[in-house]
């Protein structure tokens, strides 16, 4: 099975001007998992997950301020989690 074979054809874009609440509100309408941050005036992307939203509200961030600080970086295609043996 390839990648394409299972993702979903929905992709959801949100700029960092958005707060995490106007984010979340998004991804629940829209039935996905993760949020493609984009900045047009800065190099790269992020993505923004549940596990993101459920980690900002788990230390008490507000969801209606901003700029968000909870986008991830960008992926390298490489875990920085070490490897469970």
């Amino acid at each position: 099975m390839k990648v394409r074979d299972g993702m979903s054809p929905v992709v959801l874009s949100v700029g960092p001007a958005h707060t995490l609440r106007q984010a979340a509100r998004m991804m629940s309408a829209q039935r996905v998992g993760a949020a493609v941050v984009l900045d047009h005036e800065r190099s790269g992307i992020g993505i923004l997950t549940e596990r993101d939203v459920l980690n900002s509200l788990g230390a008490d961030q507000d969801p209606d301020t901003g700029p968000p600080t909870w986008s991830s970086p960008r992926p390298t295609g490489r875990s920085s989690r070490p490897r469970r043996p």
